[in-house]
C-alpha cells in the first residue's frame, strides 16, 4: 500500500483504497477496498484529506522481501566497512600526521552517495544498538543526516555532497578527549564536561591539519554546538554569526545523540527526539527552516509503519497531524487513536 498526496492532485479515479480514510478529527470517510470515483474524491477534498491509502499493484511477496533484504544488506556491508576503516583513520588522526581528506573520503564517499541518491536511513540508524565505537558510528551517522538535511531542503548535489563531508568530521576532535571521559558511565564533574566541550576547538586544530580541507569543514567542527540563544559553546556565538553549516550539523548532531545508544544511558525513540528538536526551537536554540523540514521528512516516511505506544499495545500509524507531528493518529485492531487526545499515550518504538 501507498500513500498518495492529494496535492497536487493524483489521478486517483479508479484506484483501490488500501485502507480505511479517516478525517483529521477521526470521523471514518471511506472504507478499505473501495473504488475511488470523483465523488468520492469530493468527500476526501472537502475533510482536506492529505493523503490517501492506495492499494499498490505489487510484485509477489517474496520478491519484495529479497528486494528489500538485498538493499539493507547493501547499506550494511557499507556502514560496516566503514567503522573499521574510519576508526583506524580516526585514530591516526591525533598522531604525528593527520590523514588526507581523501584518505577519509575513500571508504565514506560510497555509503554517502547511497543515502544522498535516496537511501532511507532514519529506522536503519535507530535500529542500530550498543552504545561501542560510539564515536565513529555518530561520525558517520551526523554526515549521513546532514547530507539529508540537505537534500531535504533542496540545495545543489554539490551542497549536499559538502554537507555530508562537513557533517563527517564535526567530532573529530573527540579523539584528543580522554577515553576514561568519553567512556563515563555515571554524570561527567564541572571540570571533565569543561575538557569535553573542548573538542571543538581540538576539531579545529586537527582538520586545519589534513590535507585537502577546506575552512567550511574548520567551521563547522568549531561552531556545532553553539546555539541562536548564545547558550552554546566554545564562544557562546548567537544567531546570524554562528554560520548556517554549523547550524545544520547542530540539528543532525542533535538528533543522532537523542536516538543513539550512549554508555550512560539507552537510546529514545525517533519521536522523543522530534519532540526535542521541536522544543529546541521554541526555546530559541534551533533553526525552525531547517528543524521543521527535517522533523516533517522523518515522520512522513513512518506513515504505514508499525509502531509501539507507552502501554505496550501495537498500532500502525496511517495520519500525520502537521501541527503535531509527534502524535499522529494510529490504528490498533480496526479501532483508530489520536495522540492528540490520548495525551498519556506515547510512541515507544518504530518497527522497520
Amino acid at each position: 500500500m501507498s500513500y498518495i498526496l492529494m496535492e497536487p492532485e493524483e489521478n486517483l479515479v479508479g484506484k483501490v483504497l488500501g485502507d480505511d480514510v479517516v478525517s483529521d478529527s477521526g470521523h471514518f470517510l471511506l472504507r478499505k477496498g473501495m473504488t475511488l470515483t470523483t465523488w468520492h474524491l469530493q468527500i476526501i477534498k472537502n475533510h482536506q484529506v492529505k493523503f490517501v491509502p492506495i492499494l499498490d499493484q505489487t510484485p509477489p511477496l517474496d520478491l519484495q522481501i529479497s528486494n528489500i533484504f538485498r538493499k539493507k544488506e547493501e547499506l550494511s556491508q557499507l556502514y560496516s566497512a566503514n567503522i573499521t576503516s574510519i576508526k583506524q583513520l580516526f585514530q591516526q588522526s591525533i598522531s604525528n600526521e593527520v590523514p588526507s581528506l581523501q584518505h577519509f573520503m575513500k571508504e565514506y564517499s560510497p555509503l554517502l552517495e547511497k543515502v544522498i541518491k535516496g537511501s532511507s536511513i532514519f529506522l536503519e540508524l535507530y535500529h542500530i544498538k550498543g552504545f561501542d565505537e560510539y564515536t565513529y558510528r555518530h561520525s558517520i551517522n551526523v554526515g549521513l543526516l546532514s547530507a539529508t538535511i540537505g537534500r531535504i531542503l533542496n540545495y545543489p548535489i554539490e551542497t549536499t555532497i559538502e554537507l555530508g563531508k562537513i557533517g563527517f568530521f564535526h567530532d573529530i576532535g573527540k579523539m584528543k578527549i580522554s577515553n576514561k571521559i568519553i567512556q563515563k558511565e555515571g554524570p561527567l564533574t564541572d571540570e571533565e564536561f569543561e575538557e569535553v566541550k573542548k573538542h571543538t576547538i581540538y576539531g579545529k586544530e586537527i582538520i586545519e591539519q589534513m590535507d585537502g580541507a577546506d575552512t567550511v569543514i574548520q567551521v563547522a567542527a568549531l561552531y556545532h554546538h553553539e546555539r541562536l540563544d548564545g547558550s552554546g559553546y566554545p564562544f557562546g556565538l548567537e544567531g546570524d554569526a554562528i554560520p548556517m553549516v554549523a547550524q545544520i550539523i547542530s540539528v543532525a548532531d542533535a538528533y543522532d545523540a537523542i536516538t543513539s545508544d550512549r554508555v550512560y544511558r539507552e537510546k529514545y525513540p525517533p519521536f522523543h527526539a522530534i519532540e526535542e528538536l521541536v522544543n529546541d526551537v521554541y526555546r530559541g536554540k534551533l533553526n525552525g527552516n531547517i528543524v521543521f523540514p527535517f522533523v516533517h521528512h522523518i515522520v512522513e516516511g513512518y506513515v504505514g509503519n508499525e509502531i509501539t505506544l507507552s502501554d505496550g499495545r501495537r498500532g500502525t500509524i496511517i495520519k500525520l497531524h502537521y501541527e503535531e507531528l509527534s502524535r499522529p493518529l494510529i490504528i490498533i485492531d480496526g479501532e483508530y487513536l489520536d495522540l492528540r487526545i490520548e495525551r498519556s499515550l506515547s510512541i515507544l518504538d518504530v518497527m522497520p
